[in-house]
């Protein structure tokens, strides 16, 4: 059964970080693609952060939604990070090339460390 999907946003004075919740599937996609115009970007100096601990399924649907996202941050020279995520979905996540526009790491904590490191650049 599937579990409901959830996302709650946190903005911080160096990233906006969304919580995601629930199951990452066609069933998220209207939620997510409508939470902002995400070929748009975010303030200079602003990174988007995405916590999936809480996220225990994710099909074909909800890897190409997120590749969508990626992609179009991407193009508004945003960078993207993501933590709590599962070794086998990381793996998935290599497999189809997305680790190539969203770096991986293990927690929300380690991602502000290197953010912080990027402005002190």
């Amino acid at each position: 059964m599937e579990s409901p999907f959830q996302v709650q946003q946190r903005v911080t004075k160096d990233a906006v970080i969304y919580d995601l919740a629930g199951d990452l599937s066609h069933r998220a996609e209207d939620m997510l693609l409508g939470l902002r115009d995400w070929s748009q970007g975010l303030e200079p100096g602003q990174y988007i952060i995405l916590n999936l601990t809480k996220v225990p399924y994710i099909n074909s649907m909800g890897i190409s939604i997120l590749i969508r996202i990626v992609r179009s941050l991407m193009g508004a020279g945003c960078q993207t990070f993501a933590y709590g995520i599962t070794p086998h979905y990381q793996k998935l996540f290599r497999m189809v090339g997305l680790t190539e526009h969203m770096m991986i790491y293990p927690s929300e904590y380690s991602i502000l460390q290197h953010i912080k490191q990027l402005k002190e650049q």
